[in-house]
């Protein structure tokens, strides 16, 4: 069967350099499609330089197309997986067309992935496909019996024109009520540092736990919110958010594209990344992607907000990210990759050195006087039998070398470290990964600059890399099975040790002090009085805690981006048992239940795994 494969790849198309097109939303099926091609498939049809998310649709489009072309026949399952790769990006196809058989009135889905698209007659002339996207989600939490829901409805537009200028569009309007352990992270953040350019709310004796908690609120993975209520459902705590994305692309030459918009980026092969990730709200950027040979050389700069405390309408503190990361495909089956990042705060301007396109940023920093937090790393993806994938991730905050081998615990040793395996067809169509990740305490923060603002490694109140920030060590399994090819069944178990701050009241003061151990990132450490110790820092130190998550969820698709979808899932936190609710620390005991059901349309799963 290869050696039929390897006739026609021969013969067919380049892959993986001649970038084209829109990106694929992150968090969709097309992701895992694409890793069990490249796993079983990667020795001969070139899938390289996965780490670097969103993909550009053009290329599981070709991908898709030189297997269907082929001689080489498919069980009903990767049959289907292949067909939702060419239908989900039918724009991009040469030589098949991704049509429907009965399409709604002869004008609506004539292809199944597009409601309504519009082609010139010209060959590469333009194309535009509009989608409505949808996602209702209701259900209910054992914890205080809640009701939970979430509601978006919105359109998705993208289209180019000759294959060189791309564009993207995404709005929806959103409502939701959220679970209550993500509602008590704000609570947890309820006692951040402030700082002095944003109000601030007072320590005092008079503070409590549950003192305006939405002065911190924060919906994951999106920007700004108001308050919403349902008198149907009776509640008042619900959030009402807008979110909007799109971009441009220019495809210039042959092996370089320009994107310009808001949206956001994943850098590694896991569930998680330790350099970049999806998990906090869009930003502005530009994104420069350069493929050539064996190298593809990808820059972000882009436009963040700082940590700020929720108020009246003010214009938020701006800070601003450069990124790079290099990919090298060594061989067929091994890829390795060089990042690194830099967080910098500017009076109402972008640090005009780090727009320099070649690596290592670390010079350039020390020669405007070290002010801005650098991070370096590197990560590695190898394949191997047809059914492995071992990937992993290390990057270097701060470090001093004779420090790191007294192995004396200087708190300004910071490095973050993930290691994964990805086992694909255990049995037909069952698929299974595991993940490890640790980050040592304080990693992603850094001192507060003269203005008050930070350059710790986040956005609008949320990490840019990991969700649970800081300073603990995580197992991540999960099982995939598609057992039909409509109809998925995922299983994820994520066990995690965490070191939580802690509270003490001042009675001289007159107020709380907190002990930080390292595991707020949003807080500012230079060592001395920042940090509670300056040695003997280890991996969840402080007040320890266990959160358990288990998910189970069902999902069967009908159409093309349609789903149905039942979920069950467990949430767990254990930490020190105490009667004073403060002295605990932010580390708070729940345990909690969930039940929900759901129709969502063009749109990925969310989910909360943290």
């Amino acid at each position: 069967m290869q050696k039929q494969l390897l006739t026609f790849v021969l013969n067919a198309f380049i892959f993986f350099c001649n970038a084209q097109g829109t990106l694929i939303n992150l968090g969709t099926d097309a992701y895992h499609y694409v890793d069990r091609i490249d796993i079983k498939y990667g020795r001969i049809v070139p899938i390289e330089h996965t780490a670097d998310k969103s993909y550009f649709r053009g290329n599981p489009a070709k991908i898709a197309e030189t297997l269907l072309l082929s001689n080489v026949k498919f069980k009903k399952v990767q049959q289907f997986q292949i067909d939702y790769l060419k239908n989900e990006n039918g724009e991009w196809l040469d030589s098949l067309k991704s049509k429907t058989k009965r399409p709604l009135w002869k004008v609506l889905y004539r292809e199944p992935a597009s409601f309504v698209h519009v082609t010139s007659k010209k060959k590469n002339g333009f194309d535009i496909r509009f989608n409505p996207i949808i996602d209702l989600k209701m259900g209910v939490e054992s914890e205080d019996k809640r009701f939970v829901f979430q509601r978006a409805v919105g359109l998705e537009v993208r289209g180019n024109i000759k294959r060189v200028f791309s564009f993207y569009f995404n709005a929806t309007g959103n409502s939701a009520r959220l679970p209550k352990y993500v509602t008590d992270k704000a609570v947890d953040r309820r006692y951040a540092s402030p700082y002095s350019n944003v109000p601030s709310v007072p320590y005092s004796n008079n503070d409590s736990v549950n003192d305006r908690p939405t002065d911190y609120l924060y919906v994951p993975g999106s920007a700004y919110w108001k308050d919403y209520s349902s008198k149907i459902f009776k509640f008042n705590d619900g959030l009402d958010y807008f979110d909007a994305r799109g971009y441009v692309n220019l495809y210039i030459l042959k092996h370089i594209n320009l994107t310009f918009g808001r949206d956001k980026f994943f850098i590694g092969n896991g569930q998680r990344s330790v350099f970049l990730s999806d998990n906090a709200a869009p930003y502005l950027f530009l994104r420069m992607n350069v493929n050539i040979w064996r190298f593809n050389y990808t820059n972000i700069f882009a436009e963040l907000t700082n940590q700020y405390v929720r108020a009246t309408d003010i214009l938020l503190p701006k800070k601003y990210m450069a990124v790079h990361h290099l990919s090298i495909q060594a061989t067929h089956w091994l890829n390795i990759g060089l990042f690194e990042a830099v967080i910098m705060s500017r009076s109402k301007h972008f640090e005009l050195q780090y727009l320099n396109p070649i690596i290592f940023y670390r010079a350039v920093e020390h020669s405007l006087g070290s002010p801005d937090n650098v991070l370096i790393g590197a990560d590695f993806k190898a394949n191997a039998a047809g059914h492995l994938s071992f990937y992993g991730q290390f990057v270097l905050d701060e470090f001093n070398f004779k420090e790191m081998t007294k192995r004396s615990g200087w708190w300004a040793n910071k490095w973050a470290l993930q290691v994964g395996v990805k086992y694909i067809d255990i049995v037909p169509n069952l698929d299974a990964q595991f993940e490890f990740n640790a980050v040592r305490p304080f990693t992603y923060t850094h001192g507060g600059n003269a203005d008050g603002t930070s350059v710790n490694f986040t956005h609008h109140n949320q990490p840019l890399a990991h969700p649970l920030g800081a300073n603990f060590y995580e197992f991540i399994f999960n099982l995939r099975y598609q057992p039909h090819p409509q109809f998925t069944v995922n299983a994820k178990l994520m066990v995690a040790r965490v070191g939580g701050d802690s509270l003490a009241y001042d009675s001289q003061a007159g107020k709380y002090s907190i002990t930080h151990y390292g595991s707020d990132i949003f807080r500012a450490t230079s060592g001395g009085a920042s940090v509670t110790q300056e040695y003997n820092n280890k991996i969840a130190q402080g007040v320890r805690g266990t959160i358990s998550y288990l998910q189970l969820l069902a999902s069967y698709q009908p159409w093309h981006n349609i789903y149905v979808d039942a979920e069950v899932m467990y949430r767990g936190k254990s930490g020190k048992k105490t009667q004073n609710p403060v002295a605990a620390g932010l580390v708070q005991n729940h345990s909690t239940f969930m039940f929900t059901i759901g129709l969502r349309m063009n749109i990925a799963y969310r989910s909360y795994a943290f």
